[in-house]
């Protein structure tokens, strides 16, 4: 259901799920690949368009309808007369750009390529999982305006799904953003093109002629073309499997043919991709510690092939209620007519409408985040986390308990898992199979699976790592840890404000403790508004970090809260107060914060070592907080307080320094990029660093990474 920005909730906001409608929700998922149910890549193709006309253009009649329109003319005559150049170079360049570009479309070759992905997919997955309910739900809406398709970004196999499936079920494969880094790949930038994708240069810099002319067929390929448009609104892979703040430019860009009036409306389609494995993992876990990301090239495609050896479970792709954007910005017809017909060095959007953008790309990655399905591995690599911290080891009876306990919280938040209760015991041998370069069972008991420091000396050149240079036993410590958390991640969506509100009902009680003054008895409202209080902070300091925001803060406080309730984790006393009662869940809500918590701990108290009027690159900073945590984790043989391999991870170090700029404790100058720790009354790195240190204490394990780094020092040592 569609939700104006400030309105109500959405259907989905209580869409809590007893068991047995969770079951039947999963039950919609079919797999594609099974025997029997593949598609026949030589049966005829009649797709159902995205979009419909009275006369359809193909690619070649698109990139002429945009280098005739009245708007590139209008570019082009604006740029010779600001650069002096002669028409003609410019409409030269223009069509260079166009063709540079342009998406093309070859159905022997789409059809090869699908014949080559269900090879693979049989080969390597157990499934390709689509829920064929909420695909008939996006058919259904079709016809009637454009429709961009806007998939989370884990893998590249999610724009490889996404033509199979479209394919799969008869609907126009859509135009696909593409990077330029695949343009350049041999055979490989052909190919792609030539199965719809299209191509962006991932910087425009300064050439605003490039930029213009990209505004311009996009504009032409979501108001005059008929399939469809896809593309990633994270902007690129979230190499730690959570969602990445949306960035708008191109959703901007989608979005002028709506704000000038030229179509009725966009139907927007959030599509959620989930892997019990994803195919790029191990490279992840390298690029996360600072191993340059390779080149992609068409060797490097062949050589990845190697993976046709090893399995990677099932992918699951679901399709979200699809948002009408008329309907979300509630807008009428009259307010879009005045830009209709203006060229694109002229079309900005105004504040207004780029604040609608920016709720609208927000209510995209919140609706992505509800259907990605939860697997068996999450919930698994979730619990024993905690039960890690809690420094104890797990059986597969125990590891049973603690999953099916999970799956009931999580139904109850209102999330899809895909473990089966019958056949729990096989669900988890299976998944701990898959990952068995994470985990694997050794005297009964679940453990990490050693990794030799040796043998990651000889594969990593330190002399390139992006940041510090780190060393093989630290790296042999943290490369399983950080796969671990990998899984742990897509949980957070839905524990991250749980966690918040227990760690505000512990920080409350321990205040109440401390105030020997206060009186015996506290209103329930008193307590519940000094909890808001706390979430809040947090929901601030973390907004970067987990992406929730979507204006349903004070429902999902009352779900949270009954959740907390229900699960005997606070309890409310005659008096009014909350009380935190210490138990297993309790344990596993608070274990899932417990990294993040460290890491922006960690990186507040290695700016606190900054002199203030010193001036940093954020590499020098990266470099300073890998090195101290490096440190810790070294002098204390894995045992130091309030320090986790987590820490050591780039792109988390570099939301979190996002984080801090963005709230003013560190200032960076647009121009140099150079960076300084702020002066600012009200913006005391000291404060933020006890704030912190206060909420790390709360925990009830008091050495977070005690138990897991033990455990993997002790593995290098017998290695």
């Amino acid at each position: 259901m569609e939700r104006h920005p400030g309105g109500g909730e959405s259907s989905d906001q209580d869409e809590k799920k007893s068991p047995s409608a969770a079951a039947d929700y999963m039950k919609n998922f079919k797999n594609i690949i099974a025997a029997g149910n593949e598609a026949s890549m030589t049966r005829e193709f009649n797709p159902q368009v995205a979009y419909e006309f009275e006369k359809y253009l193909n690619p070649q009649k698109l990139k002429q309808h945009v280098l005739k329109s009245d708007k590139l003319r209008s570019i082009v005559e604006h740029y010779a007369k600001e650069s002096g150049q002669p028409e003609k170079q410019l409409e030269r360049q223009a069509r260079a750009i166009i063709d540079e570009i342009g998406l093309e479309r070859n159905m022997a070759i789409i059809r090869w390529c699908g014949i080559a992905i269900t090879a693979i997919g049989k080969r390597i997955c157990d499934g390709f999982y689509v829920n064929s309910a909420s695909m008939a739900n996006v058919r259904k809406d079709m016809g009637k305006c454009p429709v961009l398709y806007l998939p989370s970004h884990r893998s590249y196999m999610d724009f490889i799904l996404m033509s199979y499936i479209c394919y799969y079920y008869d609907i126009e494969i859509p135009g696909i953003a593409a990077g330029m880094d695949f343009h350049s790949m041999f055979g490989m930038g052909t190919m792609l093109r030539k199965t719809g994708a299209f191509f962006m240069r991932r910087s425009f810099s300064n050439d605003e002629l490039y930029w213009d002319i990209f505004r311009e067929y996009m504009y032409a390929l979501v108001a005059n073309y008929h399939i469809g448009v896809e593309f990633f609104i994270e902007g690129t892979r979230s190499r730690n499997f959570k969602a990445l703040v949306p960035k708008i430019g191109l959703l901007s860009m989608a979005l002028l043919p709506y704000f000038t009036g030229e179509v009725p409306d966009v139907m927007i389609v959030p599509v959620s991709v989930a892997y019990e494995r994803v195919l790029e993992e191990q490279l992840f876990v390298y690029e996360l510690l600072g191993v340059p990301k390779p080149k992609e090239s068409t060797k490097g495609f062949f050589k990845a092939l190697k993976i046709i050896d090893e399995r990677f479970g099932k992918m699951f792709l679901d399709f979200g209620e699809p948002i009408s954007v008329k309907e979300f910005f509630g807008h009428d017809s009259g307010q879009r007519m005045q830009r209709a017909g203006v060229g694109g060095h002229l079309q900005k959007l105004n504040r207004q409408e780029v604040e609608l953008v920016k709720q609208l790309a927000n209510e995209i990655i919140y609706q992505q985040q509800r259907r990605i399905v939860i697997s068996t591995f999450n919930l698994l690599s979730l619990y024993y986390a905690s039960q890690l911290y809690a420094q104890k080891n797990v059986n597969i009876d125990e590891l049973s308990r603690g999953v099916l306990h999970l799956k009931r919280i999580f139904e109850q938040l209102g999330a899809h898992v895909s473990t089966t209760p019958s056949s729990i015991k096989a669900d988890i041998i299976d998944a701990v199979e898959i990952h068995s370069n994470i985990l694997h069972f050794a005297a009964a008991r679940l453990q990490f699976t050693p990794m030799a420091a040796k043998q990651l000396a000889e594969k990593i050149d330190v002399r390139r790592m992006k940041a510090h240079a780190l060393c093989p036993q630290t790296m042999a410590v943290a490369v399983p840890m950080l796969a671990l958390q990998l899984y742990i991640n897509p949980c957070m969506f839905w524990l991250a404000r749980p966690a918040y509100l227990l760690l505000a009902a512990l920080k409350e009680q321990r205040n109440q403790e401390n105030q020997l003054s206060t009186a015996d008895t506290i209103s329930y409202d008193a307590s519940l508004s000094a909890l808001h209080s706390h979430v809040t902070t947090m929901d601030a300091l973390f907004q970067h970090e987990f992406i929730i925001e979507s204006n349903r803060e004070a429902a999902e406080f009352e779900t949270h809260l009954q959740l907390l309730l229900d699960e005997r984790v606070v309890v409310v006393e005659k008096s009014g107060r909350i009380r935190v009662q210490d138990n297993e869940c309790s344990h596993v809500i608070l274990a899932a914060l417990a990294p993040f918590l460290c890491l922006y701990y960690q990186l507040v108290v290695t700016l606190r070592k900054i002199p203030l009027d010193f001036e940093f690159s954020n590499k020098d900073l990266l470099v300073r907080v890998q090195q101290h945590v490096e440190q810790l984790l070294q002098q204390h043989g894995g045992s130091a307080s309030h320090v986790h391999p987590y820490c050591l991870a780039l792109d988390n170090l570099n939301i979190a320094i996002y984080a801090l700029i963005q709230r003013g404790y560190i200032l960076k100058c647009k121009d140099s990029g150079q960076m300084k720790i702020a002066g600012t009354p009200g913006k005391c790195l000291q404060e933020l660093e006890h704030l912190l240190l206060e909420y790390c204490q709360l925990m009830p394990f008091a050495q977070y990474s005690t138990a897991a780094n033990q455990q993997a020092q002790f593995h290098i040592a017998k290695l």
